[in-house]
């Protein structure tokens, strides 16, 4: 057996109109809530549901909108500000504990308070 070359983007993101696969849902949701809400209130222009052309206009929207953040963002960029937004943008946090102990991590935090005070 002869040794093949191994594929070095086989962990890469899928990217469908240049959005990958783990965004579609910060797409699909709110087009879908765009789309079915003028239905739900029964909201018409003559013979044409609202949801047609509001729900268009938010996928074109948001696609559009990943498109340049994905242009202009690091990958993952997304996510770690949702994550920020949940630890409520903490510029630190208590080390989880494989990474030390509650104990070490109290006493280097009292000895970092006795060297600022001096």
């Amino acid at each position: 057996m002869r040794r093949r070359a191994t594929r070095p983007n086989v962990f890469r993101g899928l990217k469908r109109f240049g959005v990958y696969s783990t965004d579609w849902k910060y797409i699909l949701v709110p087009t879908a809530i765009a789309y079915l809400t003028p239905f739900v209130f029964g909201l018409w222009i003559g013979y044409v549901p609202l949801g047609f052309p509001i729900g268009l206009f938010t996928f074109l929207v948001l696609l559009g909108t990943f498109n340049y953040l994905r242009l202009s963002k690091p990958e993952c960029w997304l996510s770690q500000k949702f994550n920020c937004i949940a630890d409520r943008w903490a510029s630190f946090r208590a080390p989880l504990s494989s990474e030390l102990r509650t104990s070490d991590w109290i006493r280097d935090y009292k000895e970092q308070i006795t060297i600022k005070e001096k």
